[in-house]
């Protein structure tokens, strides 16, 4: 295990952005603030924060970013990732608002709590920088972190067909009639892959209706509508669904397969769009486990050592629960 050092945790800077810790003392204790002339220091910081069930998750995020960033620091390839989604998120406003993009986006960032694209841009990054973080485990362990996602989540390939309608409650004539047209297809021995080819709206279209390994976290339900995601979870190997009414039309899925050995193959390669990085709520403290960090501080580490032993507790809970 490569041993990796935390020294003198600047707690002040969990108040401040610049993450810089006060010079200023008072009977030898950093003081972080004053109001009215009365000092704010980083001892009653860290105590407030240490006897709350939110201040102790505060304080392991913060240990959680210094580790992260002093082992996955920011490269030119998690800056160019970040900007190209920007500008997909640009272009997909322009084209859906024209002149009132920019309106629309800032409001959409405002709600979501970004002042401007730059602050969402440096999340990305942060994002980016945490998946790599949980990449080094995944690969490391890919073996046993499969075997868990295969139970927990019962992975499936599915297919689907799309019938595109301006108003799924309301389709005109030329859609019922190619709905109808799929509906009846589906009846002949004319496979599956070769009606999406011919037929469906959705961009897997080219793929044959293929839209890959699917489970809880691929968010079908943003993408089709909340029944779609439903019926893909669910549908046995080598069945087909009646028509699904979705966001945008109505869908028909295929489970192609759902042998462990054809999803391990897929999901051998890991990149950040891996499922195997975001099923597992808890992966975070496995992680964070491999690393042995040193304290200047024994109550911190103490609290640190109680929020991960608590979380893989519950992870250990959960695990029995669903077997």
């Amino acid at each position: 295990m490569k041993q990796k050092r935390l020294v003198g945790l600047a707690l002040a800077s969990l108040l401040v952005l610049s993450g810089c810790s006060s010079t200023v003392k008072d009977n030898g204790k950093d003081v972080v603030a004053s109001i009215d002339g009365k000092n704010i220091l980083a001892d009653d910081i860290y105590q407030n924060l240490s006897t709350s069930a939110t201040g102790k998750q505060s304080l392991f995020t913060y240990v959680l970013d210094q580790l992260i960033r002093e082992n996955f620091p920011v490269t030119d390839d998690m800056k160019e990732n970040a900007s190209d989604i920007i500008t997909n998120i640009e272009t997909s406003y322009k084209n859906q608002y024209g002149d009132d993009a920019d309106t629309q986006l800032e409001s959409a960032l405002a709600s979501s709590g970004y002042e401007s694209l730059d602050t969402y841009k440096d999340s990305l990054i942060q994002s980016l920088q945490y998946s790599e973080f949980l990449k080094k485990y995944v690969k490391a362990n890919f073996d046993e972190v499969f075997e868990d996602y295969y139970k927990e989540e019962t992975p499936r390939f599915i297919s689907l067909i799309k019938i595109s309608m301006a108003d799924p409650e309301s389709p005109t004539d030329e859609e019922k009639e190619k709905l109808e047209e799929v509906k009846s297809l589906l009846k002949t021995n004319k496979s599956f892959s070769d009606i999406a080819s011919e037929y469906s709206d959705d961009d897997s279209k080219s793929a044959k209706g293929n839209i890959g390994v699917i489970d809880s976290t691929s968010g079908l339900s943003n993408l089709y509508g909340s029944d779609v995601e439903k019926e893909a979870l669910s549908l046995a190997e080598g069945k087909v669904s009646d028509a699904i009414k979705g966001s945008d039309g109505y869908y028909f899925l295929n489970c192609t397969s759902m042998q462990k050995d054809k999803i391990k193959s897929e999901l051998k390669t890991i990149d950040v769009d891996s499922p195997l990085l975001v099923y597992d709520d808890y992966m975070v403290y496995l992680v964070f486990n491999t690393y042995e960090l040193k304290y200047s501080d024994e109550d911190l580490q103490k609290t640190i050592k109680q929020i991960v032993d608590d979380s893989l507790k519950a992870r250990e809970d959960q695990r029995k629960e669903n077997s």
